[in-house]
């Protein structure tokens, strides 16, 4: 039971999920190339999409703070052991109810037995997350955000049984990914970030840090309206879900202030340095993609596009943004090592099939904008660099038990 809360455990199963879920999710392409009646192509991308940020980013977000935050006297508590535990077996079995029967009686058991035991264990790291200051606060608020998230699981059952997939379904959905991904990840890794800076003895202005936190938690409640705009709402949706655009683009303005103070202090080697780029350049990137959002063209070409655009946007976020934040918080916390040449091709592999991925995701979508000739071949050429990410992360999983290091780290 102590492994449980072991958070070098914690995030290797972690990784082992997001695995098996970009396993899924070439299995989806797979399906695009050479369609099959014997997949499920709903069910596939429900577990896909379920491991993908309850299995790997929540479980491997939680093993950090773990790490940080829990002394090893209060991980001895029981709560700990038993809602990892429930977690860990609810989220592994979601990988099998999904692809079988769907969003049935059995996931909607395994979603909500994980919802429960989450909110025990959301409540225990609100009480024993003793930080103080702005890393607090993003820790916490990122906890509160995950709450929130949680509360359109108990909806959407309701919804289901009463309308079934109507807007008020999708709407609900997009309550839940709106605050579990712009809520609880982004504040969760930018306060695991700015720990780690302060523990590097990284020196950034409060003033600054004081001032994104602001920024961005004013936006993130009316930024929901921009997840909405795909449905018949009111224009007034459009003008609130454009005002929370530009307050993240301040937010995105003094994270960048931070950044000129942090990279001349840091001293970190060549690969975490690079992912740390890479990750932040992607939320740069879908910052300003949101102030978009907020035009009623771009939401309905969007949407006429949505293979294309909107998978483009949810990749850049998860694989972009949290996938590679992560990688560096886990190396720079010392649950992961990166310094292996196994490692090192893994990653460059991984990037390699995020970056050539999201520009065929995007060029394709602006050529059927254009109404230009589409990309040939487009569906093989996606499902070969797809499985890229797949190849790439499972070296960096290999390279975790290899402590050997090459020149370039």
């Amino acid at each position: 039971m102590n492994r449980l809360v072991n958070s070098k455990y914690l995030s290797l199963y972690a990784f082992f999920l997001f695995i098996l879920s970009a396993f899924y999710g070439l299995l989806l392409r797979w399906n695009f190339t050479f369609p099959s009646n014997s997949i499920n192509y709903t069910n596939i991308l429900q577990s896909h999409s379920h491991v993908t940020f309850l299995g790997w980013g929540y479980i491997a977000s939680i093993a950090v703070i773990f790490k940080l935050f829990i002394g090893k006297t209060k991980l001895k508590h029981k709560t700990y052991k038993i809602s990892l535990f429930i977690i860990l077996a609810t989220i592994s079995l979601m990988l099998i109810s999904f692809p079988l029967s769907g969003y049935k009686l059995f996931s909607i058991v395994l979603l909500s037995v994980f919802g429960i035991t989450s909110y025990v264990l959301s409540f225990r790291l609100l009480k024993d997350i003793s930080e103080r200051g702005i890393v607090g606060k993003f820790l916490k608020f990122g906890i509160y955000y995950y709450l929130l998230s949680s509360l359109a699981t108990w909806f959407l059952a309701g919804v289901v049984v009463t309308q079934g997939k109507t807007d008020l379904y999708y709407n609900a959905i997009y309550f839940y990914l709106h605050f579990l991904y712009n809520g609880y990840f982004v504040f969760v890794l930018f306060g695991l970030l700015f720990k780690i800076f302060e523990n590097k003895g990284i020196i950034i202005s409060s003033k600054f840090q004081k001032n994104f936190f602001l920024y961005l938690n004013i936006a993130c409640i009316p930024a929901y309206a921009l997840s909405i705009l795909w449905s018949d709402v009111s224009i007034v949706f459009n003008y609130i879900g454009f005002f929370a655009s530009i307050l993240q683009l301040i937010s995105l303005f003094y994270l960048i202030k931070i950044l000129q103070e942090v990279f001349p202090q840091l001293k970190w080697k060549f690969i975490p340095n690079f992912l740390l780029k890479f990750g932040l350049i992607a939320f740069a990137l879908k910052t300003i993609i949101q102030v978009f959002q907020a035009f009623p063209v771009i939401v309905t070409k969007s949407m006429a596009l949505k293979h294309y655009f909107i998978i483009g946007y949810i990749h850049l976020f998860t694989l972009g943004f949290l996938s590679l934040i992560l990688l560096v918080i886990l190396n720079k916390t010392g649950i992961f090592k990166l310094k292996s040449f196994i490692s090192k091709i893994g990653i460059v592999i991984f990037v390699a099939g995020i970056v050539i991925t999201e520009l065929i995701l995007f060029l394709q979508g602006f050529l059927y904008f254009q109404k230009m000739n589409p990309i040939e071949h487009y569906n093989i050429i996606l499902l070969s660099f797809s499985s890229f990410m797949l190849i790439g992360l499972i070296l960096i999983f290999i390279g975790q038990f290899f402590s050997k290091s090459s020149k370039i780290e």
